[in-house]
Parts: C-alpha cells; structure tokens; sequence
C-alpha cells in the first residue's frame, strides 16, 4: 500500500505521463468515461436513453412510445418529488450508529424493495440521468470509509455474502433491482483496513468490480481530511489526488465525478470542491454530499444543489420512518414515468418539492 506522501509524487508523474498515452491511446482507440468492462451512459443533455447494465426497465422505455399527459397520470408520475440519499458507514456487527449488520441491511433492501424503490447512483441523480421502472421511485445508497465490510474477498477468490457489495449483488440477481450505489472511498487511514475495504492485494479487483457490475467510486479524501479546517493548497493536493488515484486504478478512462465531503465540513467557498488543480493535476467534482438532512429535492428542480445533497443515516427504524412519511404525504414522493427523455408531474406540486427549473433540455408533462 501507498504511503501518501508516495501517492502524490507518483500521481503527479503518472498524470503527465498518463496525459501522453492517453492522447495516443484516445487517437487509436477513442475516449469516454468507461471502465475496464464499460458501461452504457445515459446523456442527460442530449436527452437521450441507453440501456444500462443491470437496470430493469431501460431498454423497455426506449422502445416505448413518448410519454403522454394521460399516460402519465395513469402512473401517477411526479419528477419533481423528492429522493432518499441513503448514508451507510459498517456493514457487520454488533449493530451502533454506525454499523449496521448484514441481516438489517438485507432487511433494508427488501423494504426498499417492497414499498416500490429503484437504485440510481449518485452520479445518476447530478446529471439528471434518473431512469428507473414507471411508477417507481429513485433511490441513491452511499456508503462512506470503505470499510472491510462493504467488500470482502473470501479465501477461495468469491464474495462474502455478508459484506454490503455481495448483499446488493445478490438483491439485483434476484431481480427488481439494480446494481447501483455509490462507495466513497479512502486512500490513507489508519487503520488500515479503511483503505479501499482492506486486503491491499485486491484493491485494484476490487474497485475494478464495482464499477464493471455498475456501482459508482467517489472520494472521500485521500486522509478523511476535514476541509473546512484544512489549508486550501492541502484541501486541493487531497482532492486532486484522491480523484487522480482512483481514476488510475479503476482505469479503463473511468472519471471520478462525485464525492462525500468528511465529517459534513465544508470549506468556506464551494467553488474549491467544484474544480481546482494540484501540481498541475486539475480536479472537478460534480456532485458532494452532506452527513444529514433529510431526503433530497428533485435535480428538475431550483432547489437542488449537486455540491450540498442531504442525507439519511439509516439507523434503527430510519427506513421505516422513510417509508411512513411519502404514504402520509404521497405528493412529496417522486414517482417515475418510466420514460428517462421527459420529465412528468402533477400540474399542482406541494410547496415543499420548490419550483421546477424553466429549462430542462428535455420535454415536460404536466396533468
């Protein structure tokens, strides 16, 4: 494993030497954000759908004739609803705030399941790339730390069902479900178990996995650095680097594009965490999010900030709550059409879902 200090003079050379073979490379091969086994994207400005891997219902809306206002009443469609970003730390026991075992977060993805949810990654929910089932409802799980427990390689090369990544692996075979989540990821720890989920001679397999099956790898600093304390050139070297190790490691052109920000400390303009550079080694998040607050506004609408996205830290009966809440207050949930190139909702939105953005580069139903 890399000592920090390590890291950085090796990604500051690898970036420049990285540069010159990605430009011959780009010339022979071609470019794109794909990973050792690439993925469909789904580009949110052209407002065009692609079928992803794993993801039950994309290649049926494409086919799919264009979303009408009666059909979308029928669904009782509203994309202006709000999104649960979900907050996991420890996946293992005995059951604390921070832990939670492997049969409760079974548990978790089966009442997901059960009360009509679909997972999207985070990078899904900041492009505005949310394509999940008709009358589904979007949800984003996040895990910070990487933990042992999030991913564990047993002695005979296969996965423990046990850990967060072989529990979700098994909930999208079984169908209803997709292989989505997004793991923010720790380069420099102590201990050391918390540096890519442990076992230092699988890392690489393992970040490499994850974003093959379809999962999402952010930062989360290179050292769980506290950016609101932190020097800017030091904020800007971790973030910088973090991105860059990532990036190299997952390889394939793959782009890190989000974050969860340590401890939920801000540094005092968002526009350091928005793009900067290090050593001549630029950086750009899209999207951060926070430790608490609550579900998310929709992306379509004003209200949403990509770099202060709240969150749910699921605990006790946190999901349950969830799920008491949106059938309390039916109007507040986001609801899918089913058809990712528009964007559908109620003529009338509860005050709470905020104002929908006048432009949204795709077209807009309302009923």
């Amino acid at each position: 494993m890399l000592r920090f200090d390590k890291i950085v003079r090796f990604m500051v050379v690898a970036f420049i030497v990285g540069g010159v073979v990605g430009l011959v490379g780009g010339l022979v091969f071609g470019g794109g954000n794909t990973a050792a086994a690439p993925d469909a994207t789904v580009s949110a400005a052209a407002g065009e759908s692609q079928a992803v891997s794993g993801r039950s219902g994309s290649a049926e809306t494409q086919k799919a004739a264009p979303m009408t206002a009666e059909g979308a009443k029928a669904i009782g469609a509203n994309e202006f609803g709000l999104i649960p970003v979900l907050e996991y730390h420890k996946i293992g026991t005995p059951e604390s705030q921070w832990t939670r075992t492997p049969e409760h977060f079974r548990e978790d993805i089966a009442l997901l399941k059960s009360a009509g949810f679909f997972p999207i990654n985070l990078g899904d929910l900041v492009d505005l790339s949310i394509d999940v089932p008709a009358g589904k409802s979007p949800i984003v799980i996040t895990f910070d730390d990487s933990s042992p427990g999030q991913y564990r390689i047993l002695e005979d090369g296969a996965v423990d069902p046990d850990s967060g990544f072989g529990i979700l692996q098994k909930a999208a075979e079984a169908g209803g479900w997709a292989p989505r989540a997004s793991f923010f990821v720790l380069l420099d720890v102590r201990p050391n178990d918390n540096v890519l989920f442990g076992q230092p001679d699988r890392q690489t397999e393992k970040l490499r996995s994850l974003v093959s099956s379809g999962y999402e790898v952010g930062s989360h600093t290179v050292t769980h650095l506290n950016l609101k304390k932190a020097a800017e050139a030091e904020a800007r070297k971790q973030l910088a680097v973090s991105k860059a190790t990532i990036e190299k490691y997952v390889g394939g052109g793959y782009k890190v594009r989000t974050m969860s920000v340590p401890f939920g400390e801000y540094p005092a303009d968002d526009a350091l965490l928005a793009s900067g550079e290090y050593e001549g080694m630029p950086y750009s998040y899209k999207g951060a999010v926070e430790v608490t607050g609550g579900s998310s506004l929709s992306p379509f609408t004003k209200g949403f900030q990509p770099l202060h996205i709240p969150r749910i830290q699921v605990t006790g009966s946190a999901l349950q709550d969830l799920i008491d809440m949106f059938s309390a207050n039916p109007e507040l949930r986001y609801v899918s059409d089913g058809d990712p190139a528009a964007v559908s909702a109620p003529a009338t939105l509860a005050k709470k879902l905020g104002t929908p953005l006048s432009e949204l580069g795709r077209p807009v139903i309302r009923y």
